[in-house]
């Protein structure tokens, strides 16, 4: 399985670029910077986005992605939980400011098919099995867990405080996560359903407890003016811990 980062912070700058990956370049999960991260083919080769909350750092390029899919006649699957979606189709994708891409270009061959995703139900997405778990976090949001049958990785999405309750759900080898706050802003993390370094280390100590083993951690969507005392609290956990914590950078491809 490929991850290739497309954004990993949740600003965006002329070095930054906010949170969106894809998988074997066929599935996007989450778009905030998906379409200024990949060329016209790339895009063309995505064939379902995966979303996993409404705040605008995650679903941003879902427009400009289904503009350029319609005029090239391809189409792509949109995945999302229920707030999740009515939020994007209602403010977003809003037809009155936006193409209807679930009839634009035509009906029988639309841009957008939209499906809204239950909790804790496993679904097929071209050929990789997807299970969505709540986790916690300022908007309702979802974490989204990945197999092709070998391998699983479990996004985390934005979450917080609390991420532990999903592991009696999912069971990855790899865990895409969060880190957006230095320890020394615990405080804002807590109040907006963020993790630190510290928070970060306190869910990966109950899923050691729970599953017996750590996965291969890989740290994003870093909040920029925070991001050197989020480098060197991941240092120091990878240190207790025993792990290796990789911090996310984009453009960057991982063999997982």
């Amino acid at each position: 399985m490929d991850l290739r980062i497309l954004g990993a912070h949740n600003f965006e700058s002329r070095d930054t670029r906010m949170a969106s990956y894809t998988i074997d370049g066929v599935i996007a999960l989450d778009a905030g910077g998906l379409t200024r991260s990949l060329t016209f083919d790339e895009q063309l080769a995505v064939e379902a986005v995966i979303l996993s909350h409404r705040h605008f750092d995650h679903i941003r390029d879902l427009f400009p992605f289904g503009v350029y899919k319609g005029h090239s006649g391809s189409s792509a699957d949109v995945f999302a939980i229920e707030d999740t979606m009515n939020s994007v189709l209602g403010t977003l994708l809003n037809t009155s400011n936006s193409p209807d891409f679930e009839q634009w270009p035509s009906p029988d061959r639309p841009t957008f098919r939209y499906h809204t995703i239950d909790f804790y139900t496993e679904f097929e997405v071209v050929g990789y099995t997807v299970k969505a778990v709540p986790v916690p976090h300022s908007a309702p949001a979802a974490g989204i867990q990945i197999t092709d049958g070998r391998l699983k990785l479990f996004y985390t999405g934005d979450t917080g405080k609390g991420l532990s309750d999903a592991w009696q759900h999912v069971s990855p080898d790899v865990l895409l996560t969060e880190v957006t706050y230095g320890d020394d802003n615990e405080m804002q993390a807590n109040s907006m359903g963020h993790l630190t370094p510290r928070l970060l280390g306190e869910c990966l100590h109950e899923f050691k407890a729970t599953h017996g083993y750590l996965p291969k951690v890989i740290a994003s969507h870093i909040n920029p003016p925070w991001e050197e005392q989020v480098r060197q609290g991941l240092k120091e956990l990878s240190q207790d811990l025993g792990i290796e914590i990789t911090v996310a950078e984009h453009d960057r491809t991982m063999k997982l």
